[in-house]
């Protein structure tokens, strides 16, 4: 049950279309920031606010469908994927209450959102985003139901090209409505949302199809029969599914706080807290891939009840979490005023963001560890304390921690506060959750 080279070239084979899937679905975020920052700072943090408060509301939906494909690893090492499709069929039926919950959530937002408390330019354009690119929530969910089945088949490639066919659809669709392209007129920063909009209808279309002609999935859906009720479905993917979106709930919104504490700090601070999390985030999804990989892998070894299949699995993935962790702390840090020049050239900005990178980089090595931790975890089905962990971890000590460290009147470090805020709590996070998986791991009877 040592580190076997064997089971780091199948993390890798998973897992590495689920990073470079995982990166073009944040580079359409940085697309939109990018293309909206060429018209000014305040359009820049009016998208990024509006976005991290939009995806605050769907991570619940996520949450929900992430836990599918957990599900169906483990029918696929029990050797019963035929009964997989259930989790479609019973999937589609609950996304009309969800989607009809999330979006009228979004819309109540919209519709009082001086609780945010955030400059009145801001706010603004920010409402407008939020309004139209809540007609992508049907889209949106629907292509993370069909790619989440797929995930847990192992089948990690299409997501990866649907999602890079759409993000050069995004790019181009940007460039068009907000600076305007012959018949389409010029929609300045709006443009941005309704580019977003399309894409996101595109990469839902192209997911479906493709799942309803993949032979692997044709004969799951011919040999399916029909051998549980919509309500031992339902609880059986919701028993999982709204664990994982609470606590990927209270996660992302630990880090909305972040947006509304810096805020309240400013404009520019708002803006560079912005461009420092979106870089963070691209090396982030590196992690994401290989934490995916490593929940499909123990999906597989918990239904085949292999306890060695899933030690090898943990130690392969964890290897690779910390390889990689540690490049991009080093790049991080090595390139970091050119890495933040790419989103602005503003020197006012620079010289607050720049700076602030050396703690990013050591903010994401803690974050890409208890990211992995937490899926190993959903791969023995293991989440309802991690989702109470993970509140503890964000919410009693990160988000205090980093108010408390940034405001003027405690600590007055502004910005960085917070970020050493994000440093401290997700260190915890990450110790007590892999800790909790190997303990975990010795309760089980396997071999």
């Amino acid at each position: 049950m040592g580190l076997s080279f064997s089971y780091i070239k199948k993390a890798l084979v998973i897992g590495s279309p689920v990073v470079i899937s995982q990166l073009g679905f944040v580079l359409m975020g940085s697309t939109d920031t990018i293309m909206v920052g060429k018209i000014s700072t305040v359009c820049q943090a009016a998208c990024g606010l509006g976005n991290s408060l939009f995806f605050l509301v769907m991570i619940i939906g996520f949450g929900v469908l992430y836990g599918i494909t957990s599900l169906v690893s483990i029918d696929d090492g029990a050797k019963e994927l035929r009964q997989s499709w259930r989790y479609i069929k019973i999937g589609r039926l609950l996304l009309i209450p969800i989607t009809i919950i999330l979006g009228a959530f979004i819309f109540l937002m919209t519709s009082n959102f001086s609780i945010f408390q955030q400059p009145d330019t801001v706010n603004k354009l920010a409402i407008d985003y939020l309004n139209i690119i809540n007609i992508s929530t049907p889209f949106l969910l629907l292509s993370t139901l069909y790619g989440s089945f797929l995930n847990g088949l192992g089948k990690t490639i299409p997501n990866m090209v649907i999602t890079f066919i759409c993000l050069v659809l995004n790019y181009f669709l940007n460039k068009w409505f907000i600076f305007g392209y012959y018949f389409i007129p010029s929609y300045g920063f709006i443009g941005s949302a309704y580019a977003t909009v399309i894409a996101r209808f595109m990469m839902c279309l192209l997911t479906i199809l493709y799942c309803y002609n993949n032979s692997i999935v044709l004969s799951i859906r011919k040999r399916y029969k029909k051998a549980t009720s919509f309500i031992v479905t339902s609880k059986e993917i919701l028993t999982i599914g709204l664990p994982i979106g609470a606590q990927l709930f209270l996660e992302v919104f630990a880090f909305t706080a972040s947006y509304i504490v810096a805020g309240w700090l400013g404009d520019l601070a708002l803006s560079a807290h912005q461009v420092i999390l979106n870089i963070a985030s691209i090396t982030f999804m590196f992690i994401t891939g290989i934490s995916t990989a490593a929940n499909i892998m123990i999906g597989n070894g918990f239904g085949a009840k292999d306890k060695a299949h899933i030690m090898s699995s943990a130690l392969a993935c964890g290897f690779l979490v910390i390889f990689f962790e540690l490049i991009f702390c080093l790049v991080l840090i090595l390139f970091r005023k050119p890495l933040v020049e790419l989103y602005s050239v503003d020197k006012e900005l620079l010289a607050l963001a720049v700076p602030l990178m050396i703690i990013a980089a050591a903010f994401q090595l803690f974050d890409g560890l208890q990211n992995l931790a937490l899926n190993m975890l959903r791969g023995v089905k293991d989440v309802k304390v991690p989702a109470m962990i993970a509140f503890v971890s964000y919410w009693l000590i990160m988000v205090p921690l980093g108010y408390y460290l940034a405001v003027p009147k405690f600590g007055n470090l502004g910005l960085s506060g917070i970020w050493w805020g994000f440093v401290f709590g997700l260190g915890i996070a990450s110790i007590v959750l892999n800790l909790r998986f190997f303990l975990h791991l010795r309760t089980l009877k396997w071999k």
